[in-house]
C-alpha cells in the first residue's frame, strides 16, 4: 500500500478527475455529495504519499497530488472501485514542483493528459513521464480503458471487495453468492489484467522516478 512519505521527493503527480455524466439522458448528473466520503477515505489510505489530499469540486471536478507518482495507478483503481458504477476520467501529470500549486509543469500536464483522454473518449492518461514514456502509457491506457469501461455493477462490487477481503470466499459470504459466482465476475471484469497493469505502470514510473531524482 501507500509509501512512506519523503519530503526529498521532487517529483510529484497531480491526479485530476472528472465524474462523467450517465449517457442516459434520464439520469442525473455527478452526485458531489456522494464523493466526499469517498476522498476522505482515500486520503486516510494514503495519507504517507500525499502532497495535497484530494477534494472535489461542485462542478464535480476531482483533485489532489502525491509525492510519489509511483502510487497513482493503485489510488486511481482504489478511487474507480469506491466510486462505481459512476465514472471517472483521470488525467495525471507527472513533473517537479518546488512549491504546490505554483502553476508548475505537473499541474500543466495534469490537465493536458485529462483533455486527450476526453479526445480519445477513454478514462486514463498520463503526461510528463518523458515522450517516449508517455507514448508506452498511453498505449498502456489504450487497452485497459475497454476493459474498465465494459465492466458491469456487479463486477465492480465484486472487484472492489475482493481489493478489501483478498478471499473469494469472503467476498461471496458478503455479497450473499456463491464462490463461483465471484470467481466468474472477477474473470469477467479483466481483474488481474487490471492489477497487472497497474503493477506494470507503477514499476514505469518508479523508474522514472530513481532516474529524474539521480544526481
Amino acid at each position: 500500500m501507500p509509501l512512506t512519505r519523503r519530503r526529498d521527493i521532487r517529483v510529484i503527480a497531480v491526479i485530476l478527475g472528472d465524474l462523467l455524466t450517465p449517457a442516459d439522458p434520464a439520469a442525473e448528473g455527478p452526485d458531489v455529495a456522494a464523493v466526499r466520503p469517498v476522498l476522505d477515505r482515500l486520503n486516510r489510505l494514503f495519507d504517507p504519499a500525499l502532497a495535497e489530499p484530494f477534494s472535489v469540486a461542485p462542478e464535480g471536478r476531482i483533485d489532489g497530488v502525491l509525492d510519489d507518482p509511483a502510487q497513482s495507478p493503485l489510488l486511481v483503481s482504489v478511487l474507480r472501485e469506491a466510486l462505481a458504477p459512476s465514472v471517472v476520467r483521470v488525467g495525471i501529470g507527472v513533473g517537479f514542483a518546488a512549491t504546490m500549486r505554483d502553476g508548475g509543469d505537473a499541474y500543466t500536464n495534469a490537465r493536458e493528459a485529462l483533455a486527450l483522454a476526453a479526445r480519445d473518449r477513454g478514462l486514463t492518461r498520463y503526461v510528463g513521464t518523458g515522450d517516449a514514456g508517455d507514448v508506452l502509457l498511453s498505449a498502456v491506457c489504450r487497452l485497459v480503458d475497454p476493459l474498465l469501461q465494459a465492466r458491469t455493477p456487479k463486477q465492480w462490487e465484486a472487484i472492489a471487495a475482493y481489493r478489501e477481503l483478498g478471499h473469494q470466499r469472503a467476498v461471496a459470504a458478503r455479497l450473499g453468492v456463491t464462490r463461483q459466482s465471484i470467481g466468474d465476475r472477477l474473470a469477467a471484469g479483466h481483474r488481474r489484467a487490471v492489477e497487472d497493469a497497474d503493477a506494470a505502470v507503477a514499476a514505469f514510473l518508479s523508474y522514472r522516478q530513481r532516474e529524474r531524482a539521480a544526481p
